[in-house]
Parts: C-alpha cells; structure tokens; sequence
C-alpha cells in the first residue's frame, strides 16, 4: 500500500494523474466495441452521429458517470486515405464567472462530452473508420489520456482566465496561408498553458500501452510527433522563421495579387506585419465580441459604470489585456516569441523526459541481480565497516 501511494505521488508529480491512463484505455476499449456494431460496408451518408458510452471514468480521486463522445465526418476529394483524423476535443461548460474567470465545479452527475473530426473519402464506409482508430490505438489512447487531462485540469485548478482561453482560441483558430508563419502559430497553440500541462500524459498513455521499455524510452520519445514539436520549439529563432519564408517565397508571392514590384525581402517584410496584426486584431476582436462591447444595449451600463466609478471595468480589462499584446515593432513581437517558445519548449521536454521512470523495466538476468551495481561514496570507513559491511570472519593460522 504504501509503495502503490509513492508510486501514485511520483506519477502525479509528473503531471500523470492516477488511474488516467487505465481509464483513457478502457474508454478506447469501449469505443471499439461501440464502432464494431456499426461495422458496415455502406457508403457513409451522414455528417455526424453521436455515441452514448456507459462507463465510469475515473481520475485520481475525480470520477465521471458516463461519455457523451460526437463523431464528425467531413468529406475532403483530396484525401489519400479512406478516412483520417482532424482532431480530438473535450466541452465543458463552466458553472460560473466573475471578474473574467470562469469557474468549474465538479458535480456527481457530470458526464465527460468528447468529440473526434474525420475527414472521409466520397466513397469511406464505418468499416474504414474503424480500420482507421484500430490501427492507431497506441497513439489515440495517449490522445485520450490528453483529453481527460484537459477535464481534470479544470476542476482541479477549478477556474480558467478570460485571457488565457481568447489567446488560445485566436491560436487555434488563426491561420495565414503562409506555410511557415502557421507553423509558428501552432506553435504557440503547442506550448500554450492549458496544452502544456497534458502533454506528459499524452506521451505517458501512448507510452503504458505500447509496454515500452527503459531502454527502449529514448527511440520511443524521439519518434513521437509531440517531442519532435517541442524540439522544433525549443530550436525556434525569428532569423530561421524568415529563411522558411525565403525558400517558400514562389508559394507566398501567389498569395498577393498586388506585390508584384517588390522584392522578395520586402514581400517578407509584408507577410511578417500581416502576422502580428492577424494576431494583435484577432486577440482583440474576439475579446471585443466576448465582452460586448460593440453590443449597443449594453451602452447604457457603460455609461452608468462612467458616471458612478469614473470607468467601464469591461474597457478597462480590455485595454490591459491588449496592451500586453502590442509592441512597438513586429521584430520586437516575434523575438519576444522566440524567448517564450523556447523556455516553454524546454520545459515541457524536461517534464516529458522524466516520463522514463513509468517505463517497464528490462528483464535481468538473475545472475546480475546477484552483483552490488550501485555506486557509492564511503565518507567514514569505519562506521562502514562495522555497520555496513560487518565482517565476522574468524581466521586461524595453522602451524607447520
């Protein structure tokens, strides 16, 4: 008992809940045994369904009655495959808010509410939706270890800041057209607060259920998708940023129809400013429409905040909150990002590498457990010898 609640300690310290990883297995389990009586080689017609799974989830100490789990399926003419996944998500709805935090509080009855996007083929059939989560059922429980992570995180913490959730939704959701600069825009998506903290169960979900051993852990953690970002995080730099743009410069030229005269470092120049404005005006728009301060009838509680407080506390928050995210050039923007990215991404590798520990031991040979392998450091000889060692050989010297 006491071994099992060290190891639940050291787990949890590693930002792995106790029993998310069983749980994200058995929801996996679940789902397949749902999609196999649904197995059928008929063209898919509908755009949607939704999956109603009777299973207790539970999270360290957080327990959830049932999984309410949408799938969306999106036709693409394009795709080379059947089927392939877009993205996995968790809903939850806060309890309440105040002073621009939403606060979540876990409740007996609270249900678990996922969803999966598909994109399909014109001619993908359920069956190919589930070859599809069969055949990558290492990586998907380490992605539901993700998701239930993300649900545990909210009432564990039990609230969100304004703030933090318009920055992360305008990351998610902002994109330019230009190759590189999405990149760096998912990137900051990657190392955001909330994606951070479950990446080290995400890798540790994938990690339990392929058995991975310790010596197998490096070639493991390298070929993941999530290390191989946080190292391209970690090793990002704004000069390597406009030498992507450079060698993509054909693409991105296509995508203006009235820089025809300029430069290629100033078509650079262009699409950099174009990015931090996107950014800068989509952080602000969406913190405008969250608030409602373009709502005209919410006008006159303004103007009574003015006449009692002398301020609108809703303008006021906007205001800091945008002032934090101008500066006063675009390099000044995206070298500010090149610090924060590469911290993050350091820090988040560092966590992940710890994950070494939840590793399957290698078998031993028995003889070896035979041999002290431990290094050591005999500071006093004497007490080590009486105590530790305690020699209790009698010898005797025969005579000739």
């Amino acid at each position: 008992m006491i071994i099992k609640k060290y190891d639940n300690f050291i787990n949890e310290r590693l930002g792995v809940p106790d029993k998310i990883v069983n749980s994200a297995t058995k929801l996996y389990n679940s789902i397949i045994t749902d999609f196999q009586s649904k197995a059928s080689d008929d063209v898919l017609t509908d755009s949607e369904f939704d999956v109603q799974i009777p299973i207790t989830i539970q999270i360290d100490r957080m327990k959830f009655k049932s999984v309410k789990f949408k799938v969306r399926l999106i036709t693409n003419n394009k795709l080379t495959d059947k089927v392939d996944v877009i993205s996995w998500g968790v809903m939850s709805t806060p309890n309440s808010n105040d002073d621009y935090k939403f606060y979540y509080k876990k409740k007996k009855d609270d249900i678990i509410d996922l969803i999966v996007n598909y994109a399909i083929s014109p001619d993908a059939t359920f069956n190919d939706v589930l070859a599809d989560i069969l055949k990558d059922k290492n990586r998907t429980i380490g992605i539901l270890s993700h998701e239930l992570k993300h649900i545990y995180d909210k009432y564990k913490f039990g609230k969100k800041f304004l703030a933090d959730i318009v920055d992360y939704q305008i990351w998610s959701e902002t994109r330019t057209g230009f190759k590189p600069i999405d990149e760096f825009i998912y990137y900051l998506y990657f190392i955001s607060k909330t994606e951070s903290l479950v990446r080290p169960s995400e890798i540790a979900g994938e990690l339990i259920s392929s058995g991975i051993t310790k010596s197998e852990f490096k070639n493991f953690l390298e070929d993941t998708s999530t290390y191989q970002n946080l190292l391209d995080i970690k090793n990002f730099s704004f000069e390597n940023l406009k030498s992507k743009l450079m060698v993509d410069i054909e693409n991105i030229r296509k995508l203006f129809v009235d820089l025809t005269d300029e430069t290629d470092e100033e078509v650079i120049d262009t699409v950099l400013n174009i990015t931090y404005q996107a950014i800068v005006k989509g952080s602000g728009d969406k913190m405008i429409d969250v608030l409602r301060l373009n709502d005209p009838s919410r006008q006159r509680i303004r103007d009574l905040e003015m006449m009692i407080f002398g301020m609108c506390h809703d303008v006021e928050f906007f205001n800091k909150y945008i002032n934090k995210r101008i500066f006063n050039t675009k390099e000044d923007f995206f070298l500010f990002w090149e610090k924060k990215l590469n911290f993050e991404g350091d820090k988040v590798i560092r966590k992940i590498i710890k994950l070494y520990d939840m590793c399957k031991d290698d078998k031993v040979d028995p003889l070896m457990t035979k041999i002290n392998q431990n290094g050591q450091c005999i500071v006093n000889p004497k007490l080590y010898n009486e105590l530790i060692v305690k020699p209790g050989a009698k010898y005797q010297i025969k005579s000739k």
